[in-house]
This record gives C-alpha cells, sequence and structure tokens, in this order.
C-alpha cells in the first residue's frame, strides 16, 4: 500500500509556517539586540536572513517539483551524489536529529505548559511524554488528522501573535523613537554582524524545507510543493519583521540586549498584565505546531529510506487503514522517548548542528549538479534568478557553517563523526543488496 495525497497547499504552507516558528522568534531577539546595539542592523539582519531562507525556498522548490516523493534532502542528495550521501543524512537524522528535535520540543513545550496548567514542578517529563505520545498517535491514525492537527496549533499560535502586533502597535505605549537609538552602534565589526547573531537569526527560520520530505502526501505536488516552501517562507519572513517592529516599539535595544523571552517583556510594556499571559500560550502552541511538523515528515525520511532498502524493511511499511508509514512513526516516538528520559540528547543534538546545515548545503548544491547531470529532466517549476539565487543560498549556509565550526571545533568534529559512523553500515547493506543483485 502506498501513501495518500490528503494535503492540500493550505495545509503544506501551514506545515512550513508553523514548522518555523517555533519559541525561537520569542527568545532570539534578545541575543540578537544584545550582539547588534543599532536598531538599522538589529532589523537589517533580520531582512537578510529572511531574503536567505527565501532564496533556499526557491533552490528547492525546483527539487521539490522533480522528486515530488517522501524524503526531502534524503532523495536530493542520492540524486546528485549517489546513495552514500542520501544514507549518511538519513542515517543522523533517524537515530539523533528527529527523534531529538521531537524531545527538546517536548520538554521545552512542557515548560511553558507547566505554568499554564498551574501543575507542580516534577511533572515536566510525563508532559513532555504525554506530548510525544499524543502527536505520534494523532499522525498514526492518518495524514489528514496530523495536518489538521498541526493547522489548529499554528492558526492558534498565529491568532494570538497577530493580536500581538496588532494590538501592541496601536496601543500608543511603545516610543518610535527606539528605532533611531544610535547609544552603542558605533564600531561595530562587520563579522559580528555575520556572525553569532545571523547564526541565530538563521536558526529561528531553521525548518522551512519540511514539506519536501512529505511530497507524496501533498496533492498536485508539481504546484503546491513549490508553492508551500515560497509561501510558507514569505509569510515567516513578514510576521518575524513585524514581530521585531514591535519588540523595538514597546523597548530599546539596551533594554531588549540578553532578554530571553522577548516577546512576554513586549507583550507586558504595551498590553494589559493579563493579556501578556497568552504569548506563553502563543509559545506552547507554536512548538507544539513545530513538534507536530518534525513528527510527521520525521517518518517519511525513515520510510523514503527503508522502501530504497537503506534501512530496516518494516519502516516502509504502510498502515492498511490509515495510509501512514505506522513502524516508522512509532519507532520516532519509542526514541524520542527515550530522548525525553534519559536527558543527554541536547548537547548530542547540538554536536549535529553543522550537519544539518551541510545537508542544506549539499542540497543547495545539488540543485546546480542535477541541472547538469539530468538537463532533460523534469521541472514543472524552474528556480528564479539561477544559479545566482541557490549561488547565495550555498554561500550564506557556508559562512555560517564556518562560524559554527570556528567557535566549537570540538562538537562539529563530534557531530561528523557519528554521521560518518553509518558508512561502515551502508557499505555492508550496498554489498549485500550487490551480491543479491550484481545489476546495482
Amino acid at each position: 500500500m502506498s501513501l495518500q495525497r490528503k494535503l492540500n497547499l493550505f495545509d503544506a504552507t501551514l506545515l512550513v509556517a508553523g514548522n518555523v516558528v517555533g519559541a525561537g522568534i520569542f527568545a532570539t531577539a534578545g541575543f540578537v539586540a544584545h550582539e547588534l546595539p543599532s536598531p538599522l542592523l538589529f532589523i537589517s539582519v533580520w531582512v537578510a536572513g529572511g531574503i536567505l531562507t527565501v532564496c533556499g525556498a526557491l533552490t528547492y522548490a525546483e527539487m521539490t517539483a522533480m522528486f515530488p516523493r517522501s524524503g526531502g534532502d534524503y532523495l536530493f542528495l542520492k540524486a546528485a551524489y549517489g546513495p552514500w550521501a542520501g544514507f549518511l543524512l538519513g542515517w543522523i537524522c533517524f537515530w539523533i536529529i528527529n527523534p531529538g528535535s521531537i524531545a527538546v520540543l517536548a520538554v521545552a513545550l512542557a515548560q511553558y505548559a507547566k505554568a499554564i496548567l498551574g501543575v507542580e514542578p516534577g511533572v515536566e517529563k510525563l508532559i513532555a511524554l504525554s506530548t510525544v505520545v499524543c502527536l505520534s498517535l494523532l499522525n498514526y491514525r492518518g495524514v489528514r488528522l496530523g495536518g489538521s492537527t498541526h493547522n489548529v496549533w499554528t492558526l492558534g499560535s498565529f491568532a494570538i501573535i497577530g493580536v500581538l502586533i496588532v494590538a501592541g502597535l496601536a496601543s500608543g505605549k511603545g516610543n518610535w523613537a527606539h528605532f533611531h537609538e544610535t547609544a552603542g552602534s558605533a564600531g561595530i565589526e562587520p563579522l559580528k554582524i555575520l556572525g553569532p547573531a545571523m547564526i541565530a537569526v538563521i536558526f529561528s527560520y531553521s525548518g522551512w524545507f519540511v514539506t519536501a520530505y512529505i511530497g507524496e502526501e501533498v496533492k498536485r505536488p508539481d504546484r503546491n510543493l513549490p508553492l508551500s516552501l515560497m509561501l510558507g517562507t514569505t509569510v515567516v519572513m513578514c510576521l518575524y519583521m513585524l514581530l521585531n517592529v514591535v519588540y523595538l516599539y514597546a523597548l530599546p535595544l539596551s533594554a531588549m540586549a540578553g532578554v530571553i523571552n522577548v516577546g512576554q517583556t513586549a507583550a507586558q510594556r504595551l498590553l494589559q498584565p493579563g493579556v501578556a499571559g497568552f504569548i506563553t500560550l502563543a509559545i506552547v502552541l507554536a512548538m507544539g505546531a513545530s513538534m507536530n511538523a518534525t513528527i510527521l515528515s520525521g517518518a517519511r525520511l525513515s520510510y523514503a529510506m527503508a522502501r530504497d532498502g537503506l534501512l530496516w524493511s518494516a519502516l516502509s511499511a504502510v498502515h492498511h487503514k490509515y495510509g501512514v508509514p505506522h513502524v516508522a512513526l512509532l519507532c520516532q516516538a519509542l526514541l524520542a522517548g527515550i530522548f525525553v528520559l534519559v536527558e543527554t540528547f541536547e548537547n548530542l543534538l547540538g554536536s549535529v548542528v553543522l550537519v544539518m546545515l551541510l545537508s542544506c548545503i549539499g542540497s543547495g548544491l545539488a540543485h546546480i549538479v542535477l541541472r547538469y547531470r539530468m538537463p532533460a529532466a523534469a521541472r514543472p517549476y524552474k528556480t528564479l534568478g539561477y544559479p545566482f539565487v541557490p549561488l547565495l543560498f550555498v554561500g550564506g549556509y557556508v559562512w555560517i557553517a564556518v562560524q559554527i565550526v570556528m567557535s566549537n571545533p570540538a562538537s562539529s568534529l563530534v557531530g561528523l563523526l557519528v554521521t560518518l559512523s553509518g558508512l561502515p553500515l551502508y557499505l555492508w547493506v550496498f554489498r549485500r543488496r550487490k551480491s543479491l543483485d550484481p545489476a546495482l
């Protein structure tokens, strides 16, 4: 049985937007303000990050239309460089990146939800595990239910953010003079603009490529997959711009610098104290949406690899009634639950950040490679501004990857070694398949 096309353009677009807008935008602005004490630079770095993300979406859009199947980066890397490249990405995603990301979001969501629910300390793990189980079961019952669940979480979060933007700007309690603040802006090094601040911004935009992983379940994929990437990233960019305008209207950069929950601080300044508490609810909903998107897309990567004979064959099983890769979903939930319990996933996940960036860089370059290797292939959508758009995207991510290596070479090396640990297994699997089919 194959996967079923049940998601439309609206679902796919919200999947992109909801996966990106997690807790990052509510917390990252304080760090960026600390790094760039100039309103112009503060706004500019968010614009630059958004443009780079849209370039990435335009780059991926062509390849999603070429390969309207499940797998995302795995498909692009495999087509451009060979199965080994796709396997190494899938290997680290299956064991660490996907379940680790789910666990991180579940634990963070539990911390915020605890305040809303008013429960006693010490139940965070129970809330986190319950969230993993519930969202996994919802996705187990069908991609339509999983997509609808994601829509509810995302639209709920966006509605609260919209209220903050409109009511905050209309409150009259801020000060537009904050946009002209110049204290401390002199002598900022260019490398600082493109260093930690840009890294933080890019990671606030991360997750925009999610629909590339669910290509087999989107209706009219040749049209809707590229459009969802472009529309979703554009929506997020506009939302981030407006939120940062609200932050800067409410607080001068000097007061914003280093503040962890800038969203709540800005809401307290502009709105009634009781209304500010809804920002916590928006964060919970946003993290729930991001978590649901990771659960949905992560299982499809495992499914695609197993279908190609590169992972345990049972992971390619599709439920006879619900039409989802149920074994892949259950294995992913089990691994995420283990990560929640052992509490060692954050360091492990941090060590593979470089690998996550390298996969995007590899896919960006794969776009160019495939133009040469497969010139006659059907391309329902062709990237606007080729080859400058893909090169700008790749160049930006290469710069950020270099900054990460320079700032934490030990963790980067650990991440690369963990990824390469899958190479012996790939060689064994490949040799075994070749012995069964000499034509490979």
